[in-house]
């Protein structure tokens, strides 16, 4: 079983392993732990070897990826022969990174929306309200710039991130306004479209003109932390997985917290609904015991156990939020937000995504720093990600 884990997730794996060798003595689970940045690599050159192990972690940005090149198999014969297995118990968003031409190859662990987190100390001392349903993407800028405070490492931040060409990019940003980065096939360039220029230009003046989301400098001045959770920015745009953080934040760092949904557009609301999944391996030696094996461990009881924040299933959400302790406002608006808006339209998804990625940002960050105009960065992005989303077909 190949993860890529932390300290406190291992200790549950391995003591899910020495229960369930209890249940099924003949079934003995090795866990092969490496590093999120070394993982994709690591397993893509093992695949081209003709080794991998029996079951594999996936991230959804991956899932195409591992399909196209043969790794993760198609899993409907062993669901097909499991009559408690539940596929409706996932949201078609959460099993949608792993099919292809009808198949599921991943069973999805979490799936989150990513959502509006606020600081209510901060908005009080500004006397700002607090987000709610009603917000729109224009009232999230016009209150970034006016929470924004202060200098130097100590400033205050209206709000932490801004749209960068990242595979969430259209569901959050673009959507609403109905435009994209790419095609639905992700096969064209889209974001030097008027509409999307229109959606993306209050979001270069917070950076560049305004000063109310952090540059790339003072980014790397605070060695990448996220402002927000260091209680030195109002507003951001999160998963849900940030839930254990916000319950157990440092002292120093402890603050009140909010959440809300996202922001409206024109067209509407989306957030992109993101998460992993584990399979089985093209090339596992022991398939019918791997299966058995993911059946327990993503089960709704598994889902449960190891505290998914949330689980992809959608079962086990009530219990797992609530035994986190969340307020009941974010588990209801956590489920809202996953059965009407969370969406994996848009979210770039297929085997280019990385190249796509690699391709746009550097372009961008000269946006950011002032370098370069929002217009000619879109026809640079067009020019030069247009190839490259070819790869695609």
């Amino acid at each position: 079983m190949a993860i890529t884990s932390d300290e406190n997730a291992e200790v549950r794996h391995a003591q899910f392993a020495k229960f369930f060798r209890e249940l099924h003595p003949n079934i003995e689970i090795k866990r092969e732990i490496t590093p999120w940045d070394d993982f994709l690599t690591k397993y893509m050159t093992q695949a081209a070897g003709g080794s991998l192990p029996d079951l594999m972690y996936s991230h959804y940005s991956w899932g195409q990826n591992l399909i196209k090149n043969n790794i993760i198999a198609p899993l409907d014969d062993f669901i097909a022969a499991t009559p408690d297995f539940n596929t409706d118990d996932f949201t078609a968003t959460a099993r949608s990174y792993w099919e292809k031409d009808g198949k599921l190859h991943g069973v999805p662990t979490d799936s989150a929306p990513k959502m509006l987190w606020y600081n209510k100390e901060m908005f009080d001392k500004a006397g700002v309200e607090y987000p709610d349903e009603s917000w729109t993407w224009q009232k999230v800028q016009e209150a970034a710039i006016e929470l924004t405070s202060g200098k130097g490492i100590k400033k205050i931040f209206g709000m932490v991130q801004m749209p960068v060409p990242y595979p969430d990019l259209t569901p959050i940003y673009l959507l609403p306004f109905g435009a994209r980065f790419l095609s639905q096939d992700e096969t064209e360039v889209m974001i030097d479209s008027d509409t999307a220029r229109d959606a993306l230009k209050p979001w270069v003046d917070l950076q560049v003109k305004h000063a109310a989301i952090p540059s790339i400098a003072e980014m790397q001045a605070r060695e990448n932390a996220d402002p927000y959770r260091a209680n030195q920015a109002a507003m951001a745009i999160n998963g849900t997985w940030i839930l254990n953080d916000l319950l157990n934040l440092p002292p120093e760092t402890e603050f009140d917290w909010g959440m809300s949904h996202m922001p409206s557009g024109p067209e509407g609301r989306s957030a992109p609904g993101v998460g992993s999944a584990f399979g089985l391996t093209t090339k596992a030696a022991n398939p019918e015991a791997a299966w058995i094996v993911l059946n327990a461990f993503l089960s709704s009881a598994g889902a449960q156990y190891f505290r998914f924040s949330p689980p992809a299933r959608l079962s086990a959400i009530d219990a797992n939020l609530t035994a986190m302790k969340v307020p009941d406002q974010v588990i209801t608006d956590t489920k809202a937000a996953l059965q009407d808006y969370a969406t994996s339209d848009g979210v770039l998804k297929m085997p280019a995504t990385q190249k796509v990625v690699d391709t746009a940002t550097p372009i961008w960050d000269r946006v950011r720093t002032g370098k370069l105009s929002l217009d000619d960065a879109l026809k640079q992005i067009k020019e030069r990600v247009t190839p490259v989303a070819k790869e695609n077909v």
